[in-house]
């Protein structure tokens, strides 16, 4: 009977230790980073800045890996469904949790269900840029020329269900104009066709938008956030331009599939952090007109929960069709 006793005791304790123990030796393997959109756009440009503090401090290379489709949704899925083990995790952001679940019929995510937060990277305002030929100068010419030729505009977006997208839709409405919208697979696809003059307009993020601003090669009408920014402090906000309120930044982050153990994503928060926080990459963020963010998991999942109860208003709000 002692015998007994003292083997359940044992293995009471082991249990006890196993989560302590896991985080200690955590990670002890290469750790993949699911990026749900193309090689080439901000999302991926972000996750490739990050990536080598972030490994540095792991002690662990951490992979990245592009999986695009159904406006990140594919790649959050993939997530989703992966074991919560800490070994593979998604750059997530507005598009993939906070719009896409609300733009498709039968979403296999939710969330708020279905993934652990982790750390926020960064938010970043976005702007309205333009073709360089197109004959406007500032957001209240774009906006009479397409009202005095209806449906001739058009502009590009990285597919139904991004953040940019419905931005495009939510500006469309409010300023009571139609344009076309021509879809694309990503943020530098959608670039290369503004470049072309392929299509009229676009809304980017701050730091694709920089270089071709500074080259000549594209207009830069507004910025979306509710001040005007630094690196373009010539360029006016939409709220400026007639738009009282409009406010929105472009934000990611990390997160990894439900039921990641606390110390897990307590030892993962602590190192997106320190990546974050770090000299160099909080110049190299800053330098691209983008915000560092430091929270806790707490926080960050406050804001997920926030955003997507907002972008889905939104999509109601506009009538935004789901596909």
């Amino acid at each position: 009977m002692i015998t007994r006793l003292i083997r359940f005791t044992a293995c009471i304790a082991a249990m006890a230790c196993a989560p302590a123990l896991h985080a200690q030796t955590y990670p002890s393997r290469p750790i993949r980073l699911i990026v749900p959109f193309p090689p080439g756009g901000s999302s991926d440009s972000v996750a490739r800045i990050v990536v080598q503090k972030f490994s540095e401090g792991l002690g662990q290379p951490v992979v990245i890996e592009n999986r695009p489709g159904v406006a990140g949704l594919l790649g959050s899925e993939a997530v989703a469904k992966a074991a919560p083990d800490g070994y593979t995790l998604l750059l997530g952001s507005v598009s993939s949790l906070a719009v896409a679940p609300h733009m498709f019929a039968n979403p296999k995510i939710d969330p708020e269900k279905n993934f652990a937060a982790i750390a926020p990277i960064l938010s970043s305002p976005l702007t309205v840029i333009a073709r360089p030929a197109l004959p406007v100068n500032s957001i209240a010419d774009l906006i009479a020329l397409a009202r005095s030729k209806p449906g001739a505009l058009n502009y590009g977006a990285a597919g139904v269900g991004t953040h940019v997208y419905l931005v495009g839709e939510l500006f469309k409405k409010q300023a009571g104009f139609d344009a076309v919208y021509v879809p694309f697979q990503g943020g530098a696809p959608t670039m290369t066709a503004l470049l072309a003059g392929s299509i009229d307009y676009k809304f980017d993020v701050v730091n694709t938008t920089l270089p071709q601003a500074r080259a000549g090669k594209v207009k830069v009408l507004a910025v979306t956030s509710a001040k005007r920014i630094a690196l373009m402090p010539e360029v006016p906000t939409l709220a400026e331009s007639g738009f009282p309120g409009f406010d929105t930044t472009a934000w990611m982050g990390v997160v990894g599939p439900a039921r990641l153990p606390a110390e897990i994503v307590s030892r993962l928060n602590s190192e997106v952090g320190k990546a974050v926080s770090s000299r160099d990459l909080n110049e190299v963020y800053v330098s691209q007109g983008a915000v560092p963010e430091v929270a806790s998991p707490g926080v960050f999942a406050e804001m997920i929960r926030r955003e997507y109860t907002y972008w889905g208003a939104v999509v109601r709000q506009i009538g935004a069709k789901p596909d």
